[in-house]
């Protein structure tokens, strides 16, 4: 039993040695397996960092390679650099030796050309010298035989002076004479037109009133005369007849001739172009009114007085006006001026104005291109023209002559309004008053205006543009 039992806890300690040696066993090879598996994983880590310092340094010497690789390019440009420098240095030298070649030859040739121009210098001055010689010896002789016959020419200019002032002195007596004749033979239509009208209505009465006044107005209303200045004379007149207290209506038609004068401008008629040195006469209108025929019988009315006349053509829109200047120029002596159609007109008169000044003109008319009164564009140019003559002759007034077509009427008036307030008319050339059995506009712009007419065309004669006289006009109407 005991055997037994001994044998029993025999085999319960060898089973628990056993167990116990297993299980140290079984934990040592847990921890040689843990060894194991930390080798591994140290193996692993140190394959991954050895991977990545491979990657590493390839990934170095690639970028060494491209550095060395930009480095070679860059050495190599800079020696491409450096070449192409080296060549431009090398044909800057050879630009430069060039250049002071070149200036060496040319500094030979001005040499050259300096020695030929001074000798041909020297040669002009014997030339020159030995011209002038000549020339202060024919001047001598020229001065010897212009005072020999100074004495002679003055005497035969003087002679000739006082042969064309007697002349002038009997054509003036004759015109005298025959002035009022002609006048009243040119006025005709005006005379027994209007003032026939007038006559009749005097004269067939027996008593003055209002009737009659009226009746007056309707006349000169229908004479161009215009309403204010009808108002003005038929009120001056009533105040006149009852002033000298007549009764009988008859006598109303001399009374009328005396009021009609009144407004008419007696002074300042007469062209200024008798003062010293060049006298300018401007002349301006609207077409058709006769503005080149007025200056080229102007233009021979002058030259016949013995003045030097220059005219200029301003009219350089109208080819034919240009030629007709030329024609008139022919006529009468006189110089004209002119420029291509179409030409600028300031240019035109500033060239007249010179010309006129270094020919010693005694009267420079100035024309104008026909333009209407209500064209701004046109009115401007005038102003310039008149610019132009004013800084010609400074202070020194000068004539502005408004052409006016008798046969217009009230138009007239108006026109001379516009361009009065342009160029600053000095006064007016009333036209073609032998064809109108009106010819109110006469009395219109001389009260309407204060200005004087200063001429008035009666016909196609040169004779026919007349000096304005208001006594001789009044009494070549009124009969």
């Amino acid at each position: 039993m005991f055997k037994k039992l001994f044998g029993f806890g025999k085999k319960k300690a060898e089973a628990d040695e056993k167990i116990k040696v297993e299980s140290e066993e079984l934990k040592i090879k847990e921890q040689e397996e843990l060894k194991v598996k930390e080798l591994d994983a140290l193996k692993i880590e140190e394959e991954a960092e050895r991977v990545e310092l491979e990657k590493q340094e390839e990934l170095r010497v690639k970028e060494e390679k491209e550095r060395k690789e930009l480095e070679e390019l860059r050495i190599k440009e800079e020696k491409e650099r450096k070449e192409l420098e080296e060549l431009r240095i090398k044909e800057e030298k050879e630009r430069k030796e060039l250049e002071e070649l070149r200036i060496k030859e040319e500094k030979e040739r001005k040499e050259l050309e300096e020695l030929r121009i001074k000798e041909e210098e020297e040669r002009k001055e014997l030339e020159a010298l030995k011209k002038k010689e000549e020339e202060e010896r024919k001047e001598l002789e020229k001065l010897k035989i212009e005072e020999e016959n100074r004495t002679a020419i003055e005497a035969e200019k003087e002679a000739k002076r006082k042969e064309f002032e007697e002349l002038k002195k009997k054509e003036e007596a004759s015109k005298k004479k025959g002035f009022f004749k002609s006048l009243k033979e040119k006025l005709v239509k005006t005379r027994e037109g209007l003032f026939g009208k007038m006559k009749t209505l005097f004269s067939g009465r027996s008593v003055i009133d209002d009737e009659m006044y009226e009746e007056l107005e309707d006349l000169l209303i229908q004479s161009d005369i215009g309403m204010d200045m009808t108002l003005k004379i038929v009120g001056e007149l009533e105040k006149e007849v009852k002033k000298r207290g007549i009764k009988d209506p008859n006598l109303v038609y001399d009374v009328l001739k005396d009021v009609m004068e009144g407004f008419l401008i007696a002074e300042g008629t007469e062209l200024e172009v008798n003062k010293p040195g060049m006298n300018i006469v401007l002349v301006v209108g609207v077409n058709g009114v006769g503005k080149t025929t007025t200056i080229g019988k102007l233009a021979a009315k002058f030259v016949k007085e013995g003045k030097k006349v220059v005219i200029g053509a301003g009219d350089t829109f109208r080819a034919a006006a240009i030629e007709q200047l030329e024609e008139w120029a022919d006529r009468s002596g006189a110089d004209i001026i002119k420029h291509e159609q179409g030409s600028d007109p300031g240019a035109v008169v500033f060239d007249t104005l010179k010309a006129g000044k270094n020919r010693n003109a005694d009267v420079v008319i100035i024309d104008t291109a026909g333009r209407l009164h209500n064209k701004n564009n046109l009115m401007k140019e005038l102003e310039k023209i008149n610019i132009i003559i004013k800084k010609h002759v400074g202070d020194t007034s000068y004539e502005s002559l408004l052409v006016i077509d008798g046969t217009t009427g009230q138009n007239g008036l108006s026109q001379a309004k516009v361009f009065n307030e342009v160029t600053q008319l000095s006064g007016f050339v009333v036209t073609k008053l032998d064809g109108t059995a009106k010819g109110g506009i006469v009395f219109a712009i001389s009260e309407e205006l204060k200005k004087p007419i200063k001429f008035i065309g009666v016909g196609e004669g040169i004779e026919d543009l007349r000096e304005f006289k208001s006594k001789e006009y009044i009494d070549a109407i009124f009969e």
